[in-house]
């Protein structure tokens, strides 16, 4: 009887201390919790080392997270009650909100300052899953309508916590359904999927789109801009790495793939000009304050397409490329003193209005004060269609006749450019236009008739070396790059 007793006795204490020690445990973590964040209630099961906290809310430092339950399994009460570390086997988070706001710089240390988290947390494996907003300002809002976050072997204690990722991790994969983005007044980007993981970036279905029409958008500039409209198949980043502190930030990639664009852009010239001076693209990127070491990049499948209205009483003029296929080497902003610092090299292949072989190589050093450049190129058989396309709208002007070769060949720097040009034409002519309307001029095509060359040398092409060719400070590369063919054409067509 006595024997029969104790052991009651001692399985009644068992009982008891299994429902202390739970009740110990679901108090200790309900203190660690309250530290960070709100919630209903927290349910505890010791025997299963199982852990949900119901209708948990964070609302610290400019993030707002909210969701029904977070489940934790594997729960090590031991490490918890004895080491004060949290060890879990996983962590399931289901349709989390999570909200952020931009917080200024001071607010950020501020808020850094204040974080007294003080235990080392392991975490098998992490999924989370749910809808994230972030309000950049006023006007620039992101938004993804699903996410689905998986991590393997997640660690963090008080000094990852100060880092710009304030975790280690062995692995991840991160999946994201239709993104949004205000990225300015005139431009939205969507990507409808994107799948993020430590070796290789993927979006798929990539818009950038007009906010407004063509008509709209010059009633919200304050001058001239471009209109874009972009779609992409696909964009993928391989081999990348990056760095984020207070004072550095890094982009590196091995290979970068842009596959199958439609990229459109509008430009209304009406509107006042953007009188502010442009820099040329190799002093964009040395001036950039992100670092940048991009093996290369290639572009492939596209089409561009490129309008400008010059006259309301005319149409825009337009040219377009199709089936256009660039290699880029080399970008690189980093260690810009450095002697065997790299060239930039870019070579297109494409076709000039659907019908005329195109290509061109472009070669520049980031790292150049002078931004010195060497642009080179040739076409073959362009109609008079497709000079037309854009000439005659933009310029109220007509050719007629065949360029069968055109071959060119310059070098610049901020200031000026020069080189050569080459080219062979027959039957060629120019017509002027009647203000407002395609029919011709007589007067004035006459007048041109006289200076305009009929047909290249008997013997092939005619070479034209122009004077060197100021660059217009407040225009774009390629506003100077066109002057530069424009400077080599008239001197090879025009008689005097």
């Amino acid at each position: 009887m006595k024997k029969t007793i104790a052991i009651i006795s001692v399985f009644l204490l068992l009982i008891a201390g299994y429902f202390v020690a739970q009740l110990v445990a679901k108090n200790k973590i309900e203190k660690t919790l309250a530290k960070e964040i709100e919630f209903k209630e927290v349910s505890v099961n010791l025997l299963g080392g199982k852990v949900e906290v119901l209708q948990a809310k964070y609302d610290k430092n400019a993030k707002s997270l909210i969701t029904d339950k977070i489940e934790v399994n594997g729960f090590s009460y031991y490490q918890f009650l004895v080491n004060n570390k949290i060890e879990v086997d996983e962590l399931l988070v289901n349709d989390v909100e999570v909200v952020m706001t931009s917080a200024s710089k001071k607010d950020a240390n501020q808020q850094n300052s204040k974080s007294n988290f003080d235990k080392e947390v392991v975490v098998k494996n992490v999924n989370v899953n749910g809808t994230f907003r972030f309000q950049q300002d006023s006007l620039r809002t992101l938004k993804v309508q699903h996410f689905d976050v998986a991590i393997d072997s997640l660690g963090l204690n008080s000094k990852t916590l100060k880092e710009t990722i304030p975790f280690q991790y062995k692995d991840y994969k991160i999946q994201i359904n239709k993104i949004a983005y205000t990225v300015n007044q005139l431009q939205d980007v969507m990507v409808k999927e994107a799948l993020i993981q430590p070796s290789v970036i993927t979006f798929n279905t990539i818009e950038y789109k007009p906010r407004f029409s063509r008509e709209k958008y010059v009633e919200v500039i304050p001058y001239e801009k471009d209109l874009m409209n972009l779609k992409m198949k696909q964009l993928q980043i391989n081999d990348y790495d990056y760095s984020i502190t207070e004072d550095f930030k890094l982009f590196a990639a091995r290979y970068i793939e842009l596959d199958s664009l439609d990229f459109s852009i509008y430009r209304d010239k009406t509107v006042r000009d953007d009188t502010r001076e442009k820099d040329l693209y190799s002093k964009m990127l040395r001036e950039m304050k992100l670092k940048l070491a991009i093996d290369s990049v290639k572009v492939k499948n596209t089409h561009l397409e490129y309008e400008e209205l010059i006259q309301k009483s005319r149409p825009p003029g337009r040219i377009f490329f199709d089936d256009l296929n660039m290699n880029i080497y080399t970008i690189t902003n980093q260690n810009l003193d450095r002697a065997d610092f790299p060239e930039t090299k870019i070579n297109v292949n494409t076709s000039f209005m659907g019908k005329s072989p195109f290509k061109v190589d472009w070669n520049f050093k980031i790292n150049d004060e002078n931004d010195v450049f060497t642009i080179s190129g040739n076409s073959f058989n362009i109609p008079e269609g497709s000079i037309n396309s854009f000439f005659a709208p933009a310029m109220g002007m007509k050719t007629h006749g065949t360029v069968n070769e055109l071959y060119f060949n310059f070098r610049g720097n901020s200031d000026q450019a020069s080189g050569d040009l080459q080219i062979a034409y027959e039957d060629f002519k120019i017509d002027a236009l009647k203000k407002g309307s395609n029919e011709k001029n007589k007067f004035l095509s006459a007048i041109v008739s006289l200076v305009v060359k009929k047909d290249s040398k008997a013997n092939g092409e005619t070479k034209a070396n122009p004077e060197a060719v100021k660059r217009n400070k407040t225009k774009s590369f390629w506003n100077y790059f066109w002057k530069c063919l424009e400077a080599g054409l008239r001197e090879a067509v025009m008689k005097f």
